[in-house]
């Protein structure tokens, strides 16, 4: 898939949202916005990079490697992606 532009915050978490199902290999509807991903969904590191790494190439964005600490649930995933990105908050 090549990069894109993201519109809506909504539309970013629908993407991530995606990519955190699909790289974590979990159910429809386990996901939630506050849910650990090494907690509640036994990821680990090396799982949580990848799920960064395709979400920058599929969405365009740069998240500095500084953060990736940080990104523990969809909602700080998504809050880093949006403000990394090119997100239109009025649309």
């Amino acid at each position: 898939m090549t990069a894109q532009t993201v519109r809506t915050e909504q539309d970013v978490r629908e993407q991530v949202s995606r990519i955190v199902v699909e790289e974590l290999e979990l159910e429809d509807g386990e996901l939630t916005d506050g849910g650990h991903f090494i907690d509640d969904y036994e990821s680990d590191s090396l799982s949580l990079i990848t799920v960064v790494s395709r979400i920058e190439k599929e969405l365009g964005v740069a998240i500095p490697k500084t953060e990736l600490g940080d990104l523990v649930n969809l909602r700080l995933l998504v809050a880093a992606v949006v403000q990394h990105g090119e997100v239109n908050a009025d649309a």
